[in-house]
């Protein structure tokens, strides 16, 4: 199967969110960070399975077989995992971030997120407009008065990005991956149905915030975003998304995903309790997936795992 033809596979069972994940473009993302990538397409008594699945290793020689925001198709939970468990050789165990919460596995910490909030972009203007709470309006109109201006960069400004990565990395205490994956994604991800690209908001010609987003199959992720230290009074971050969210509804995108929120219910105490009332402030709606699934493959190997992820801890 070629890549347009997956993509048009994936389109048409698109998941909740994250589609991005299962297209051909990140999957020869994956290939070129040196993983290996197997892309099934397959009909089980009338129903279909599709699902790309990245092996990632593990000590002692082992690996795992991660299916980000998959698998999809129509098929039963069951006969999706049966199917990937026969066809995926190797690997103690699958790591699955399915549809439909299925019987088998057993619940893991999030690869991806979970829960998300999305906005519709379908919606007339001023609707958009209105969903949001008053307090991001208004640092959107401050931002504008201040005089912030934002737009799409190209890969000569990614130095720019790094460093506001690593302020962000460092002031709100969280790990980046390594340099080169951002500028590999930004490289390999510029097929038709999935494209990577950086956005900034600059303020006196100085870039205070940065987004790395992707479109795929009319949705628009906000996938990372780092700010500066300086002038964080001018409100560059809701500057951008704003600029972000109108490029994409004159682009003729249908949604405008934040990728990735606390739980509604969750209290001040959870580690995304900040970002998520900035990401929930724009007003767009909560969608929700079942999460990550382990299901053993290797039953000696994944009890090896697992007793390694409660050492850890």
């Amino acid at each position: 199967m070629d890549q347009s033809s997956w993509n048009k596979l994936v389109a048409e069972y698109t998941p909740p969110f994250g589609a991005f994940l299962q297209s051909w473009e990140w999957g020869d993302f994956q290939t070129a960070l040196g993983f290996k990538v197997v892309r099934l397409h397959e009909q089980v008594k009338d129903k279909l399975v599709v699902a790309q699945a990245i092996e990632y290793p593990l000590p002692l020689k082992s690996s795992y077989w991660h299916v980000p925001k998959g698998p999809l198709g129509d098929a039963t939970p069951k006969v999706a995992i049966d199917l990937l468990s026969k066809k995926l050789r190797g690997g103690a165990f699958l790591k699955l971030e399915p549809v439909t919460r299925p019987r088998r596995g057993v619940k893991a910490k999030d690869r991806q997120p979970s829960v998300t909030t999305i906005i519709d972009l379908t919606q007339p203007e001023a609707k958009i407009v209105e969903n949001m709470k008053q307090k991001t309006r208004y640092n959107i109109r401050l931002a504008e008065k201040k005089g912030v201006t934002a737009s799409i960069v190209e890969i000569d400004r990614f130095e720019d990005l790094v460093r506001l990565m690593q302020q962000t990395a460092e002031r709100d205490k969280f790990s980046l991956h390594e340099v080169e994956r951002y500028k590999t994604m930004l490289k390999m991800l510029r097929g038709p149905d999935c494209k990577a690209f950086m956005a900034m908001a600059f303020y006196e010609d100085r870039p205070l915030a940065a987004n790395i987003m992707i479109d795929a199959f009319g949705v628009r992720t906000y996938l990372h975003g780092a700010s500066s230290n300086l002038y964080r009074n001018v409100m560059a971050p809701y500057a951008l998304h704003n600029f972000l969210i109108w490029d994409a509804k004159a682009k003729g995108l249908v949604a405008y995903d934040f990728w990735g929120i606390a739980p509604p219910e969750a209290g001040d105490d959870h580690a995304w309790a900040g970002i998520s009332r900035f990401k929930n402030g724009f007003g767009g709606a909560v969608v929700r997936m079942p999460g990550t699934i382990d299901v053993s493959k290797n039953r000696v190997m994944f009890t090896l795992y697992q007793l390694a992820k409660k050492v850890r801890r």
